[in-house]
């Protein structure tokens, strides 16, 4: 599944391009892993929950009001793993 950043944006001391990606996990590392436009960001994940009960890879890309942005990432065989994604603020409304 493919999520859009629009503006720069951080994950714990990641840098995250805009652009569009396509979301991956990589459950051995604990990473979520962003690939588009010929870059790559690893994201690094918290395991939420070991048993979902889901067929698909689900992935869900929510705002928490404000900068903050949850992605979350729900496999069948790896569980739920979630990171949060903050906008820089540049103070445009």
């Amino acid at each position: 599944m493919k999520i859009t950043i629009r503006e720069d944006a951080m994950c714990g001391k990641t840098y995250i391009a805009p652009g569009e990606y396509v979301v991956g996990l990589s459950s051995d590392s604990g990473e979520i892993i962003l690939t588009g436009g010929g870059r790559q960001f690893k994201l690094q994940g918290t395991r939420r929950r070991t048993k979902v009960r889901t067929r698909i890879m689900i992935v869900s890309f929510h705002s928490g009001g404000g900068t903050l942005w949850s992605l979350v990432v729900s496999t069948p065989k790896y569980g739920e793993w979630v990171a949060s994604i903050e906008y820089a603020s540049t103070g445009k409304k």
